[in-house]
Order: structure tokens, then C-alpha cells, then sequence
């Protein structure tokens, strides 16, 4: 008696239920890129302050920015997939070349003079692991990441490493959670948008500004070229943004949620990463201090890859050049943002405030920049036809720019305090 094989179609199962859900998993990685530069140094700090300083009150402030970080990439996208074209020759057609050449530089400069707290941040998280002098290891992965960069082929194996590092930071910042606990009705009460005094309004616009932003956002579009995805992919897209800026949300959210219940109120709020880890050993033990930091080091370093090649793409497009990532001008103005980083460090021994400030004064020009073409562009039926912008996610959208004028705001309020 002779046994029938039988064989699985392929396409039938692409059809069905799990087998559809499983293929739009596979293509899950682009926003996952931009959840890794993100969640950076400066996410963690703010976090940590918030959560120390204020305990569960601000949690509703991530959340809030998670959603507009999620409409504008999305947004960002869908300008990519729909036109075929990147953000900034959509713009020149829309605005002229000098538009496109100003979002372009001074997006650049900003991510340029950020770079300096990325290389710092690696060095500081490897010198509480290991000792050493924190310069040390930051030159040590230096190197490294500058090798990846001109890598041929980069974004496959960049959005390899990056599914890794996500993963290991949901484990150990998780994991961190377990180890100190959390109050549920404290954190329930903290979604309730409030401000306990004055100082957490300024300090609400930080941390949002640590989970949305706009550079980050617009650089979505940029990855969808990246995976050569077209307006079939849309459905794709939207799974894609909302699992990788989901994630960044949940972190984001975690360490805050970390801090409030290990730091608040048990005496001094902490007011960096590096910081809170410290005092993590003696409240929940050496676990919960070696899993943040472990954390901690892999948010810096995948910052210190990705957060300077947004920049030089930016920059690129914005001057009319290839601002593919194998293009031989993103990988060398990666390359110079790198080097100006780990010099700064190894010069000034860290990262000085004076570069903070210099970093804002070009945000001030380049988000709203940003933002007013992300927003221009989603409407215009003549770029967009069929896929503008419907009228609620225009309504978000617009809250979402408010919110970056705020943000910008808030630094210029600190750039006149420092004078």
C-alpha cells in the first residue's frame, strides 16, 4: 500500500491566519533600528530622574510620547513607501533645494554634538563592569563601530544586531523590574497626566524629548529604501511601527518604572544611569545592579552606531548626494561624527554641558523644520494621493508638532539659563 506525501504551498500559507501574522513578524526590524538610538543614555538618565524624583507621577509622560513618536514614524514611513522618494527630495520639489540643504545640515550638526554623551555613556557602563578607566573603553568600542559602519551591505546586518540588542535589553531591563518590584496602583495613578510642581513641567518636556523624536522619526522613511518595500509593504509598515516603537515605549517606561520603586524616596534621587545602577546593588542586590548596567552598555552602544548614521544620512540627502547607507558619503560623514565623539571624550573627559547647549541651539532650528515638512508632506493629496494623512492622525500629528515647539522651548530656556 503505497503512502501519499503531502506537501505544504507556500502561498496557501500566507493565507491563512498564522501564517500571514508570521510573515508580517519577519519584516519587523526598521523601527526596531530606530527604538535602539532612542533609547540611548539620555532616555535612561531622564528615566531614572523622573522616577526618583517624582516616583510613578510621570509614567503617563513616556506613554504620551510613545504614541506621537508612533504617528510620526509611521507617518515618516508611509511618505517613503507612497512616493518612492526620500524626505528630502519630496522636499525640494515641495520647498526648493535650500529647504532641504538647512533640515539636512543642522540635523546633522545636532546628532553631531549629541555623539559625545554616546561615546561617554559606553565607556562609563564598560568601567562599572569591568574597572578601567571609562576613556579606555570608550575608545576600545570605538572601534568596532566604526568597523560595522563601512561594512558592505550594512543595514541586513545592522538590523541583525539590532533584533540582538533589543533583546537583551528587554531581558536585563525586565529582569532589573523583577528584582525591585512595582506599586500597581502607584503606576495606575501615574497614567493620569499631572505635574506635582513646577520643575516637572520642564523636566516632563525632557523626557519627552528623550522618547519622541523627530530625527529619529523622519529616518524611518530612509530604512524603508533600505528594505526596497513599496506601497504593497503598508500593511507590513504598520506592524513594523508599531512592535519597534512599541518596544521603545515599554523600556522606556521600565526604567522609569525601575527607578520610582527601587530609588524613590529611600534618600537622594539619582541623576544619571550610571547612577541609579549604583545604588540599585544595595537596595535589590548585585543582580539588579549588573542587569541595568548590562543594559545600560547596550543601549549606549547601539546609539553609538545608529544615532551618527541618521545624522550623516540626513545630511547627505539634504545636499542632493547618495544617502543610501552603503553610499560612500553616509558612511564618511558617520565616520567624522564618530571620531568627533570619542575626541571630545578622551579631551574633556566626558561629556561637557557646553555641548549639550550647542547641541539644543541646532535642535531649535532643525525639529521644527522637520516636523512642518513630516506634517506639509502628509497632506498634500498631490504627493500623497489616496494615502494622505486621514483627519484624527493629522489631529495627533499636530499635537505632536506643538509638542515639539515645546520641546524646543524648553531648550532655549535652558541655553539663556546658561549664559
Amino acid at each position: 500500500m503505497t503512502q501519499t506525501k503531502t506537501t505544504r504551498d507556500p502561498e496557501a500559507d500566507q493565507k491563512t491566519t498564522p501564517g500571514r501574522f508570521r510573515r508580517l513578524l519577519q519584516n519587523v526590524g526598521p523601527a526596531l533600528v530606530l527604538a535602539t538610538v532612542v533609547i540611548g543614555p539620555g532616555s535612561l538618565a531622564l528615566n531614572t530622574i523622573a522616577g526618583s524624583t517624582y516616583g510613578y507621577a510621570l509614567l503617563w509622560v513616556p506613554v504620551a510620547a510613545t504614541i506621537l513618536m508612533l504617528i510620526y514614524t509611521w507617518t515618516s514611513a508611509r511618505i517613503g513607501l507612497v512616493t518612492g522618494k526620500t524626505l528630502f527630495q519630496v522636499t525640494r520639489e515641495k520647498f526648493g533645494p535650500n529647504t532641504a540643504r538647512m533640515a539636512g545640515l543642522f540635523g546633522y550638526l545636532a546628532v553631531l554634538a549629541f555623539q559625545a554623551g554616546n561615546s561617554a555613556a559606553v565607556g562609563f557602563a564598560a568601567e562599572a563592569l569591568f574597572g578601567l578607566d571609562f576613556r579606555v573603553w570608550a575608545l576600545i568600542f570605538f572601534v568596532p563601530a566604526l568597523g560595522l559602519i563601512f561594512l558592505p551591505n550594512l543595514y541586513g546586518k545592522l538590523e541583525l544586531l539590532v533584533r540582538i540588542v533589543v533583546g537583551l535589553m528587554l531581558l536585563t531591563f525586565v529582569g532589573t523590574l523583577i528584582l525591585v518590584g512595582v506599586d500597581t496602583g502607584g503606576a495606575v495613578a501615574g497614567l493620569v497626566p499631572s505635574f506635582p510642581d513646577t520643575e516637572a513641567i520642564f523636566l516632563t518636556l525632557g523626557l519627552a524629548a528623550t522618547t519622541f523624536s523627530i530625527v529619529a522619526a523622519v529616518y524611518q522613511g530612509y530604512l524603508m529604501r533600505e528594505k526596497s518595500w513599496g506601497p504593497e509593504q503598508l500593511e507590513s509598515e504598520g506592524l513594523d511601527s508599531f512592535v519597534g516603537i512599541g518596544v521603545l515605549g515599554a523600556i522606556s517606561v521600565i526604567v522609569l518604572l525601575t527607578s520610582a520603586g527601587a530609588l524613590y524616596g529611600s534618600g537622594e534621587p539619582a541623576f544619571s544611569a550610571q547612577g541609579m545602577a549604583g545604588q540599585l546593588e544595595p537596595l535589590a542586590g548585585p543582580g539588579a545592579f549588573y542587569l541595568f548596567t548590562i543594559g545600560f552598555f547596550f543601549a549606549s552602544f547601539s546609539s553609538l552606531v545608529v544615532n551618527p548614521l541618521i545624522g550623516a544620512t540626513l545630511l547627505a540627502d539634504g545636499l542632493n548626494k547618495d544617502s543610501s547607507m552603503d553610499g560612500r558619503v553616509v558612511k564618511l560623514w558617520t565616520g567624522i561624527a564618530m571620531v568627533a565623539g570619542l575626541a571630545v571624550v578622551l579631551a574633556f573627559e566626558g561629556s561637557p554641558v557646553e555641548l549639550l547647549r550647542i547641541a539644543q541651539g541646532f535642535a531649535v532650528v532643525a525639529f521644527p523644520l522637520l516636523g512642518y515638512i513630516v506634517l506639509s508632506v502628509a497632506r498634500d493629496r498631490s504627493i500623497m494621493g489616496e494615502h494622505i494623512n486621514k483627519t484624527w492622525v493629522q489631529a495627533v500629528a499636530v499635537i505632536g508638532y506643538i509638542t515639539i515647539l515645546a520641546i524646543v522651548l524648553n531648550y532655549l530656556r535652558q541655553i539663556l539659563l546658561a549664559l
